[in-house]
C-alpha cells in the first residue's frame, strides 16, 4: 500500500517558474535549464520504478516515496522505502543512460554517454549510509530493530552496467529485477519482527516526521532577482505582459482574454521572490496600476491574509 505518494518536487516547479521568467540571453538561464533537465530525468526514473512496485502485495508492503527525515542536526533522504513486517528496504533510483562502471575501490561511478565520460558519487555507499541513518532513526523513535536492506535501481533497461566486483550485482540492478530480488530477500528474512500495530505506528511517525526540503532556487543558482521578467503571461501563447483592461487580462499578441491569468504570476512570485506579497508588490510584478483592482484580484484568490489595511499581505498556501 502506498503510504506516501510520489510527487513532482517543489524545486522542479520553482525551476520551471524561473526559466519562464528569465530572459533568453541571461547567463544563468543555461544553468537553470540544465538543472531542470537533470531533476526531471531523476523524477522520470523514479516513475519508471512505480510500474514494478505496483505488483507488490498491498497487504504485505507499505511504500513511501521521497522521505526526508532528521537524525538530530542532519537530514537524510530516501527515494523509496519499502516496509514489511520482516524487513525494510531502501531503493536508491538512478536514471542513467549509456554505460556505467562501478569502481568499488574508489567508491565512484564512471558514466560513458555520447562519448562523454563523467564521474559520480557511488550510489551503493549512498544507499548504505541511508540504511544506517534509518536504523538510527528507528532506534531514536523507540521502534524495534529490523533488518534494513538496500538496492540501487537503474531505471533504464538499456543502460549497460559494468563492475570488476561480483558484489555489485547483488546491490545494483535494473528495475525489472527488483521483484525477483525482493523474493530472495524474503526467504532469508522470513521472521516477522513487527506486528500490525507497530507497522501503523512506524507509518504514522514516518509521515509526521517527514520534512520537505525547501530550496531557494535563486540562491542555489546565484540568480539576481532584478533580472527576472515581470508581468502576467498569456495562458495561450505565453506572451508577456498581458494588459489589464475593463476587468480582464488581454494579450496584445493573440488577443486572448482571461480573468485568472494573474494566478500564475502570483505563484511565480511566491516561488521565486518570497512567500508573501503585498498589494504594492503585486501591482509592480503584474504591471497593474489600480490599487482597488489589485485588492480585488488578490482577495478573489482565497489566500491567507496577515496585517491590517495598508499593512495587509497575502501568504503562499
Amino acid at each position: 500500500m502506498i503510504k506516501k505518494e510520489r510527487k513532482v518536487s517543489d524545486f522542479i516547479t520553482k525551476l520551471e517558474a524561473l526559466i519562464r521568467r528569465m530572459p533568453e540571453m541571461e547567463p544563468g538561464r543555461d544553468r537553470a535549464v540544465s538543472e531542470l533537465n537533470k531533476r526531471r530525468a531523476g523524477y522520470l526514473g523514479e516513475q519508471k520504478l512505480d510500474y514494478y512496485l505496483s505488483f507488490l502485495d498491498e497487504k504485505e508492503c507499505c511504500i513511501y516515496h521521497c522521505l526526508r527525515l532528521s537524525n538530530g542536526s542532519q537530514f537524510f533522504q530516501i527515494d523509496t522505502l519499502l516496509l514489511t513486517k520482516s524487513f525494510a528496504m531502501i531503493l536508491e533510483v538512478k536514471n542513467w543512460n549509456g554505460t556505467i562502471i562501478f569502481e568499488p575501490e574508489f567508491h565512484q561511478v564512471i558514466r560513458i554517454h555520447n562519448d562523454k565520460e563523467e564521474a559520480f558519487h557511488d550510489p551503493i555507499s549512498q544507499a548504505e549510509h541511508q540504511s544506517r541513518q534509518l536504523k538510527k532513526w528507528l532506534a531514536a523513535n523507540g521502534f524495534p530493530d529490523i533488518p534494513i536492506e538496500f538496492a540501487v535501481i537503474i531505471s533504464s533497461h538499456s543502460t549497460i552496467i559494468k563492475s570488476p566486483s561480483k558484489q555489485t550485482s547483488k546491490k545494483v540492478m535494473h528495475a525489472h529485477r527488483l521483484l525477483s530480488n525482493l523474493n530472495s530477500i524474503k526467504k532469508y528474512n522470513s521472521i516477522k519482527r513487527l506486528n500490525e500495530k507497530q507497522i501503523k505506528k512506524i507509518s504514522h511517525t514516518l509521515l509526521k516526521k517527514h520534512v520537505e526540503h525547501e530550496i531557494d532556487v535563486m540562491k542555489y543558482l546565484k540568480i539576481n532577482p532584478d533580472t527576472l521578467l515581470t508581468g502576467v503571461h498569456c495562458p495561450k501563447c505565453g506572451s508577456l505582459p498581458m494588459i489589464y483592461h475593463w476587468g480582464q487580462w488581454r494579450c496584445p499578441v493573440c488577443k486572448t482574454t482571461s480573468d485568472t491569468a494573474h494566478h500564475q504570476a502570483v505563484v511565480d512570485y511566491f516561488y521565486l521572490i518570497k512567500p508573501s506579497i503585498t498589494n504594492a508588490e503585486f501591482r509592480r510584478f503584474t504591471h497593474l496600476a489600480s490599487v482597488f483592482s489589485a485588492s480585488r484580484l488578490l482577495g478573489q484568490m482565497n489566500l491567507q491574509q496577515g496585517g491590517e489595511k495598508k499593512n495587509r499581505y497575502y501568504i503562499k498556501p
